[in-house]
C-alpha cells in the first residue's frame, strides 16, 4: 500500500510539474559559463512560474553536473531523458560532450529534443543529430568571419590556438579553409589538452613567431587563462575570440588592460541595443530578482534565447507536453520570430540561425560593435 501511494504521489506530481533538462560542465574548465547559463536558466524558470507557468503547470530545472567529461555526459543524459521525464534539453555545451550523447542514441530512441548547444562544430551536425536544434551558426562560419575582416585589414600571417581534441581538430579544418580563401598564413598552431590551466608554454610559443593575429580559438576557460600568460607588448598582435568568450570573465581573468581591443566573434545581437523585442525582455530579466547576478553579455542573451525558444515549442506542444510534441512544434517553426530574433527550422533545418557579427572589447569589458 505504501508503495502505491508513494508511487501515485510521483505521478500526480509529475503532472503538475514540466520537467527540462541541463547537462553542463559546472565543475571542469568551463565551469564559470556553465554556472552563469545554470542560474540563468534556473532563474527564468522561477519568473514564468510566479506568472503561473505553461499550461498551469510548474517548470522544473532538472541539473546534472558532467563537469565537461563527455563519458559522462551521455550517462547523465539518459538518466534525465529515462528517469526524469524531461520534455527538452537545454543550453548544452561542448563538442565532445555532444558527440557522446549523439553516438548515444538517447535522444533519438526517445524523441526528445536538445536547444541550444554552446559549440558550432560540424560534427554535432548533420545525420544522427536531428533531436538538436541549433540556434548559432557554425565555427567555419564564425572562423570565416574573423578571417575575412583580419585579410581585409592586412593581418596575414596568423598564430592559433586549439585544444587538442574533437572540437580542435574541426577548428583547424574550417581554418584551412579560410586559409586558403583569403590568402592566410598559419605561422603556428599550438595545441593544449582540455582541462589545462597553465599556459605559459603556449603563449611563448605564440609569441615566438611574432604573428599579426591570434586566433584563440579554445573554450572559454582556456581563451582566458592564454591571455592570462601572453606578456607581447600591447598592440603586437590583434587577437581574436570565437563567440563564447565573455568579455567580463575575460578581463576579469586576463585583467581590462589585455582584454582590451580583442575582437569576438558574436551570434547573438548586441545585448544592450533597445530595439529588439528580445533583447528587452532579456533586460527587463535582469533587473528582476529572478536575474540577480547574471551578467549582460552575447553569452547570456544566446542562453535566454534558447530557453525562451524551448518555452515556446512547450507551450505549442499543448496541455499535456512530451519531448515527441514539443520536437513536432520545433520542426515547424519556419522564420519564426523569437521576440524579433528569427530561427528557421523547417524541412529538416536544424541550423537555425545565420546571424553573425564582431565586436570589439572596450573599457570596462564592454563590447563595442
Amino acid at each position: 500500500m505504501a508503495v502505491l501511494t508513494a508511487c501515485l504521489s510521483f505521478t500526480a506530481a509529475g503532472a503538475s510539474e514540466i520537467r527540462i533538462g541541463f547537462v553542463n560542465g559546472i565543475t571542469g574548465p568551463i565551469s564559470e559559463t556553465a554556472k552563469e547559463l545554470e542560474t540563468l536558466t534556473a532563474g527564468y524558470l522561477e519568473m514564468v512560474n510566479a506568472q503561473g507557468g505553461v499550461h498551469g503547470k510548474r517548470l522544473k530545472l532538472v541539473v546534472r553536473d558532467d563537469g565537461y567529461n563527455p563519458a559522462r555526459t551521455a550517462t547523465l543524459t539518459e538518466e534525465l531523458v529515462e528517469k526524469e521525464k524531461i520534455v527538452g534539453l537545454v543550453n548544452s555545451a561542448g563538442t565532445a560532450p555532444t558527440l557522446s550523447v549523439i553516438k548515444s542514441g538517447v535522444l533519438s530512441r526517445n524523441r526528445v529534443p536538445l536547444v541550444g548547444v554552446f559549440s558550432g562544430a560540424d560534427a554535432i551536425r548533420g545525420p544522427g543529430s536531428e533531436e538538436i536544434y541549433h540556434t548559432r551558426p557554425t565555427y567555419g562560419q564564425e572562423i570565416r568571419k574573423i578571417a575575412q575582416l583580419a585579410s581585409t585589414l592586412g593581418l596575414k600571417r596568423i598564430a592559433v590556438l586549439y585544444q587538442d581534441d574533437a572540437f580542435g581538430q574541426g577548428i583547424l579544418k574550417r581554418l584551412e579553409d579560410s586559409e586558403k580563401e583569403f590568402g592566410l598564413q598559419v605561422m603556428a598552431k599550438v595545441a593544449y589538452k582540455p582541462g589545462t590551466k597553465d599556459f605559459a608554454a603556449q603563449a611563448r610559443s605564440v609569441e615566438s613567431v611574432s604573428p599579426q593575429a591570434i586566433f584563440l580559438m579554445g573554450v572559454p576557460d582556456s581563451t582566458y587563462q592564454f591571455m592570462k600568460a601572453y606578456d607581447a607588448p600591447a598592440g603586437a598582435a590583434q587577437i581574436y575570440a570565437l563567440s563564447f568568450v565573455t568579455p567580463k570573465l575575460l578581463a576579469d581573468t586576463a585583467g581590462d588592460a589585455k582584454a582590451r581591443g580583442i575582437g569576438i566573434s558574436q551570434v547573438v545581437p548586441n545585448p544592450n541595443s533597445a530595439t529588439i523585442p528580445l533583447i528587452k525582455e532579456f533586460r527587463t530579466f535582469l533587473n528582476t530578482p529572478y536575474g540577480k547576478g547574471i551578467t549582460p553579455s552575447p553569452v547570456t542573451l544566446e542562453g535566454f534565447l534558447n530557453i525562451r525558444l524551448l518555452l515556446d515549442a512547450i507551450r505549442m506542444a499543448g496541455p499535456q507536453p512530451t519531448g515527441e510534441k514539443v520536437l513536432q512544434a520545433l520542426s515547424g517553426m519556419q522564420r519564426y520570430s523569437v521576440g524579433g530574433f528569427q530561427v528557421d527550422f523547417a524541412d529538416g533545418n536544424r541550423n537555425g540561425s545565420n546571424f553573425i557579427d564582431i565586436a570589439v572589447v572596450g573599457r570596462n569589458a564592454r563590447l563595442q560593435y
